[in-house]
């Protein structure tokens, strides 16, 4: 009995001190950073708050966690474009194309790809991938109102009309 009273008070405070070296956790909580998941959400508002730094960190970590997965690399170029990393943002655009993007209307829509649509670099990965389209077609017009005028497209002539007021 001595025995007993002696040992167990010790050894029950040491045992909970074991079980983390022993490679015991909890299932929900990550074995480190590396493990977290890292979604495009958490991408997509660090780069509308303007937290470029930690978009590309997040969107680096999201491309290796998920190499073949279009929308992580698409959000990735997204965070290099914003940082001003223009090949960094064509080779993410190169590997989101190679894992199945097809959609230029998306990418037309994609704000953060503007400063890349004037450069001949992205036209021409465009056309490696069969995305080029014609720059205007017969029948296409169109009058949209910009800072500096009124654009009028019919065809392939464009006519900037600049404000009056």
């Amino acid at each position: 009995m001595q025995f007993r009273d002696f040992h167990v008070a010790p050894l029950s405070l040491v045992c909970p001190l074991l079980f983390p070296a022993c490679g015991f956790k909890d299932k929900n909580e990550p074995a480190s950073e590396t493990e977290a998941t890292v979604t495009v959400g958490p991408v997509r508002s660090a780069l509308d708050q303007k937290n470029l730094g930690v978009a590309a960190a997040q969107s680096d970590k999201l491309t290796a966690a998920n190499p073949t997965n279009a929308d992580a690399w698409l959000i990735a170029a997204d965070a290099r474009a914003a940082a001003d990393s223009r090949n960094g943002a064509l080779a993410a655009l190169e590997s989101a194309f190679n894992n199945g993007v097809r959609d230029v209307a998306r990418l037309d829509a994609d704000h953060y790809l503007d400063p890349l649509r004037s450069s001949s670099e992205y036209e021409a990965l465009l056309a490696r991938f069969g995305l080029a389209r014609s720059v205007a077609q017969a029948a296409d017009t169109s009058i949209t109102g910009t800072s500096a005028g009124s654009v009028v497209r019919a065809g392939d002539i464009s006519v900037t009309l600049p404000n009056t007021k």
